[in-house]
């Protein structure tokens, strides 16, 4: 009789640690390497998580078409899990000649609708209305000259390292441009 108490205290235990690291979240992965592909680029992005801080780079290539826009290079500080599970990414991008733009990327798991799937929206802006601040926002795998752009995409994470996404990513131009609206499909490998 006095093995059974701390037998059914142990096994109670490990059936509750058991559940619990069942529960938890799997995390979504900020280390990866994507190729895009909008109706007129390709685009190469890579992103990192910078060692165990919550700081993330990430480079994106010019688009192949365009060879006057140059490759955006951006810094970010990740909130991980700040509502309803979802991670907030907020960012600061600069291209070689152009001003800096400001962003912020919400990204979620949806394994609560189907397992490996998630969503992320992304917007970003100059921060100004004049002319002189339009610069070229690299966002969702596409890049366009304006002056604010917002992206929402749809992964489908098909193992642990391989992902593949659409996307809708519209950059405004609030300058007398065309607004460009562009559908992105991806590949993403995870490292």
């Amino acid at each position: 009789m006095k093995h059974i108490i701390p037998t059914l205290t142990l096994t109670a235990l490990a059936a509750a640690a058991s559940a619990q690291q069942a529960a938890a979240p799997a995390g979504l992965n900020y280390n990866n390497v994507t190729l895009s592909r909008t109706s007129k680029d390709n685009v190469l992005g890579v992103q990192m998580a910078l060692g165990q801080s919550n700081l993330v780079a990430r480079f994106q290539s010019a688009d192949s078409d365009n060879n006057s826009s140059d490759p955006a290079l951006s810094v970010g500080y990740l909130f991980k899990s700040v509502a309803q599970s979802v991670d907030a990414l907020v960012y600061v991008q600069q291209t070689q000649w152009d001003d800096t733009v400001y962003g912020i990327t919400l990204r979620r798991a949806l394994n609560e609708v189907y397992q490996g799937l998630e969503i992320s929206a992304t917007y970003a802006t100059t921060g100004s209305s004049s002319n002189s601040n339009e610069s070229y926002i690299a966002i969702g795998g596409a890049g366009e000259w304006g002056d604010s752009g917002l992206a929402v995409e749809l992964t489908y994470n098909l193992n642990k390292t391989f992902a593949v996404g659409v996307g809708l990513v519209k950059i405004r131009d609030s300058f007398g441009g065309d607004d460009n609206t562009d559908t992105v499909f991806s590949l993403r490998a995870g490292f």
